[in-house]
């Protein structure tokens, strides 16, 4: 692989609706808010602590997410502290470009991994341009954004060295990632198809997960029996475009879905996604728009 150098409702949930406040923002209390954003075919996930801090995985395959971001966060807040790449893919990679253009970014996690592209490059001078601190993930680190972050934790579980450097597709060297709110845990895991799931099996790798944000958007690549059984969900998210040329969602997965008994929610028929959690209270509310 290229590498880049880096220099330096009933869904087993209490459902029912979040308290929004001007612009949508302000979060009551000790609550998360995890927003699966619709952004056609790719992926955005905007992730909000009690704190304030947001964290942008992904940034789907157009500038779209900015519109999105302008209506989750209010005008004045032109500060993300934390963009994560999972994997350079145009359907990932592209919006977090339009980004860096509108937001200061504070730091910047990825794996290191380059892609042959216009956009990747566009990528790098976007780097080279952003005063961020960089990160380079890899499997057991554990992710600092703030030292302000009581009650939650963010840690990579894939790729390592050695998944990038035997991976045949640039998708099996997505990031995986396991963000854990007081009881809480949501599992991010890019594009990673059955090939890098059956290696996080393998490994023994603790996955319970109470949401799932589904690989690869849905596609018979990935969502494999093993890796489903390991991390058990309660409800898997698929982002993906409406009427799409891949046939994302594949059948045979929202079948392994139901045999699972895991509710799905999907960014083409319900839109923006938003998980609030209150650990004092110990419930979720789920809604879309």
């Amino acid at each position: 692989m290229e590498k880049w150098r880096v220099r330096a409702i009933g869904l087993l949930f209490a459902l029912g609706f979040a308290n929004w406040s001007l612009w949508g923002y302000a979060l009551a209390g000790n609550t998360l808010r995890v927003t699966f954003l619709d952004v056609g075919q790719g992926d955005a996930i905007l992730v909000e602590t009690p704190q304030g801090h947001q964290i942008l995985i992904d940034g789907g395959p157009d500038s779209k997410v900015l519109e999105k971001l302008g209506k989750q966060m209010p005008f004045w807040d032109k500060t993300i502290d934390l963009v994560v790449l999972t994997h350079p893919e145009a359907d990932h990679i592209t919006g977090l470009v339009a980004v860096f253009e509108q937001y200061n970014v504070k730091s910047v996690l990825w794996t290191g991994v380059g892609h042959k592209s216009n956009i990747f490059a566009a990528w790098e001078r976007a780097l080279e341009k952003e005063d961020a601190r960089i990160m380079l993930a890899r499997a057991g680190q554990k992710v600092v954004w703030s030292q302000n972050f009581a009650n939650g934790s963010m840690e990579i579980l894939y790729p390592d060295d050695s998944a990038i450097a035997t991976a045949r597709a640039v998708n099996d060297t997505s990031i995986v990632s396991r963000f854990i709110f007081g009881e809480q845990r949501f599992l991010f895991t890019g594009d990673v198809t059955k090939i890098a799931e059956q290696k996080l099996v393998d490994q023994g790798i603790y996955l319970d997960s109470h949401v799932l944000k589904v690989p690869h958007h849905g596609s018979k690549t990935s969502s494999s029996e093993s890796f489903l059984a390991a991390v058990s969900p309660s409800l898997a998210v698929i982002q993906v475009g409406a009427d799409n040329r891949y046939g994302h969602p594949a059948k045979e997965v929202l079948d392994r879905f139901a045999a699972f008994g895991i509710s799905v929610l999907r960014s083409d028929l319900q839109g923006d996604i938003i998980i609030t959690y209150d650990p004092s209270k110990g419930r979720t509310h789920i809604r879309h728009d």
